[in-house]
């Protein structure tokens, strides 16, 4: 057995671990504290009490491709669609989503009266958003003036099965940094830069007046592509802009927890060099 290497291995597990307690021990001291000040002063976040929409519509019949072997899970989409009970079709489904995501209606936020009165904007980190904050959030990062050449790429539009009345779809932008880009009191000055989005998985929630009550997106689905880091969403643009300078870590790439490192990484190893076996 390679001793050194083992004992490093068996140092960096122990740092890593004893490390990983201190923060979650300072984490937890800091939220217990914060909870008493909130509990004595009110100071409540009012959007943490918001719930998440449910899923409103499920269709049960559903057809699989072969008819006569289910087990293997393969949904026939166009037949299973045909057994919904919900009013619109598919066809008027994708057309709505289109309209929404087009530059004249910037996903509701340039014409609210495609969105419904309880819509919520559900990202990965942000949200859920009301119409009302929606509208003005969105619309004050004036992405088409930041880069008045982008092309947001949508593709893939399809109706969901099992949920029929959501649409999902891709995107994978492309775009350059010509104008000013706001992100709260942040200012980024025209760059040139070009900005590759990681490509993302979208879906627009329609009620039965066809009215959009949920919009969900920013969900990476491939972190090796374009120079985003893998963030989705306004994250990724301004992290391609100018990495790190949101000052938290939502917003940066991910990276491996302390115990990650040691309970993914460094335990195998030393597993290996105890036994000489590769695990």
């Amino acid at each position: 057995m390679p001793l050194l290497p083992f004992i490093g291995h068996v140092v960096c597990i122990i740092t890593l671990m004893t490390s990983a307690i201190c923060i979650k021990l300072t984490d937890w001291l800091a939220r217990f504290f914060v909870s008493i000040v909130v509990n004595l002063t009110g100071a409540e976040i009012q959007k943490d009490k918001r719930k998440w929409h449910p899923q409103r519509e499920i269709n049960s019949n559903l057809v699989y491709e072969p008819k006569d072997k289910p087990e293997i899970g393969v949904l026939d989409a166009e037949e299973s669609l045909k057994n919904s009970k919900f009013p619109l079709e598919p066809e008027k489904l994708i057309f709505l989503t289109k309209q929404l995501v087009s530059p004249e209606a910037e996903f509701g936020s340039k014409n609210p009266d495609l969105l419904a009165e309880d819509f919520q904007f559900v990202f990965p980190i942000v949200g859920p958003l009301t119409k009302i904050e929606f509208c003005r959030i969105f619309g004050g990062f004036k992405l088409k003036e930041a880069f008045s050449d982008g092309r947001s790429n949508y593709f893939g539009f399809t109706v969901d099965p099992l949920e029929p009345n959501r649409v999902w779809f891709f995107a994978r932008s492309h775009m350059t940094h010509t104008g000013v880009l706001k992100f709260g009191k942040s200012v980024y000055e025209p760059s040139g830069k070009e900005v590759i989005n990681t490509p993302q998985v979208l879906s627009m929630s329609f009620d039965r007046e066809g009215k959009c009550y949920k919009y969900t997106g920013g969900y990476s689905i491939d972190k090796t592509i374009g120079n985003c880091g893998g963030l989705g969403g306004v994250f990724g643009i301004i992290h391609a802009l100018k990495p790190g300078s949101l000052p938290f870590p939502e917003a940066k790439p991910w990276t491996p927890s302390l115990e990650w490192e040691a309970l993914a990484k460094h335990v195998p190893e030393a597993t290996f060099h105890w036994s000489g076996e590769r695990m």
